[in-house]
Order: C-alpha cells, then sequence, then structure tokens
C-alpha cells in the first residue's frame, strides 16, 4: 500500500540551485509578491478547473499519495538564468513552480501536469532518481502524458501516421533538455538513457489509457490503484 507523499522521502532529485534571493526594495518587492499571488491563484484554478491536473490529483489519491495544493504545491521565485521552470522535490514531497516563469494560466497547468506525472512515478515505483535510466524514463512519460508536446491542432493530430513522429521527436528532445538541466551529465550519456528505456517508458500511459490529447481522452481513464504498472522504471 502507497504512503502519503511525505513518506516517499527516500531519494533526492540532484538538481541545480534554481531558486533565488529577492531584493527588498519597494517596487521589485511589490512585482515579486504579484507574481507569488498571481501563481498561487493560477495554481488554485488548476487544481479545481484543469481536467489533466484534476485527473492527476484524483490519480494520486487513489494510489495512496493524495496531493494537498496548500502544502504539496509550491511556488517560489527561480534564478532567471536557470534552464528549469519547475521540478519535483522528492525529500520533502513537494511540487515546485517558478512563479517568475509561469506567465499564463496554460503554461502553470502545463507544467502542473508534468510534474504530478513525477510524483505519480515517485509513488507508484521503487524510483532512483540518482539513477540517470529512472530519471529518463519518468522525463519520458511526463514530457509525452503532461501536454508538453500537444502543440498541434486536434484536427492535424488526426493525421495519426504523419505526425506520430512528430511527437516521440519532441518527447525525446524535452527528455534530454530536462535531463541535462538537473544532471551534470555529457549530452551522449543522457541520450543514452533516454534510448535505454525508451520502449518501455514511452509506451506506458498510466494513469491514463493513451496519450491524453483532448479533454475527451480523460472520460474512459477513470484513474485507479489497479492501472498499469508496466513503466516501473527498468532495474
Amino acid at each position: 500500500m502507497a504512503a502519503p507523499m511525505e513518506d516517499h522521502a527516500d531519494a533526492e532529485l540532484p538538481r541545480k540551485d534554481i531558486t533565488k534571493s529577492t531584493p527588498q526594495n519597494s517596487k521589485s518587492g511589490w512585482n515579486d509578491r504579484r507574481r507569488h499571488r498571481n501563481c498561487v491563484d493560477r495554481v488554485d484554478f488548476a487544481c479545481k478547473h484543469n481536467p489533466y491536473v484534476k485527473f492527476m490529483l484524483a490519480a494520486m489519491e487513489n494510489i495512496g499519495c493524495p496531493v494537498v495544493p496548500e502544502t504539496h504545491i509550491i511556488c517560489e521565485p527561480c534564478a532567471e538564468d536557470s534552464p528549469v521552470n519547475g521540478g519535483f522535490d522528492p525529500v520533502n514531497g513537494q511540487i515546485v513552480l517558478c512563479e517568475n516563469k509561469s506567465p499564463s494560466q496554460r503554461i502553470l497547468s502545463t507544467l502542473l501536469t508534468h510534474e504530478l506525472i513525477h510524483a505519480y512515478d515517485h509513488c507508484r515505483a521503487k524510483v532512483d532518481w540518482t539513477d540517470l535510466r529512472h530519471l529518463a524514463c519518468s522525463e519520458i512519460r511526463a514530457s509525452s502524458l503532461s501536454g508538453d508536446c500537444s502543440f498541434l491542432s486536434d484536427a492535424i493530430y488526426s493525421w495519426k501516421f504523419r505526425f506520430r513522429k512528430q511527437h516521440q521527436a519532441c518527447v525525446r528532445s524535452r527528455a534530454l533538455s530536462s535531463i541535462l538541466s538537473v544532471r551534470d551529465v555529457p549530452c551522449h550519456e543522457a541520450e543514452k538513457a533516454i534510448d535505454d528505456v525508451w520502449d518501455t517508458c514511452f509506451r506506458d500511459h498510466a494513469p491514463f489509457n493513451r496519450i491524453p490529447r483532448r479533454p475527451s481522452d480523460l472520460k474512459d481513464a477513470a484513474p485507479s490503484p489497479s492501472q498499469s504498472t508496466e513503466g516501473k522504471p527498468p532495474s
């Protein structure tokens, strides 16, 4: 039986320090408070109204790792030169969103879905975030299932054969970028890790039934504890 998120703190995702100290003059302080308030409001809206975020929150609860947004989803300022927009912290069981890098509701909702997939993987599987192949697996899944690569219209996506490889290329590119942003490894090592786990992890759509391209794809994919565990990290 899975434990709450706080109890899954047995591994730490190595990542560069993305937070920053903020100056205290009145103008910058007001801007910082406004960005923070906007981020918090967008998180609240996503958790209540975005179908993909709501689906992932339900999936987390159903496998025994309920997410309390006020506790587990944190808005923080990040260094402007940081290559990341947020991350999942397995030690504290929290999702950190860069409040100065989420300028719209759509961007934040997609980012939050991405990080919730990492949290889901951490809850359901024995993920060793220090293992490059485990990290690659979760990045592949998060890039594929979160909407990161669903930038084409439904009409274009209907041409499945023509555009399937475009989606895969996008997932590979984003997974590679994510790995290199949190791990100090040569590019060829990150690429090899992606290649090693690609077939298993790209095919694993849990807790969805398929790659979700539109809200209607969620209707027949009610999250439950019996969802496939095909994508447990390769040993």
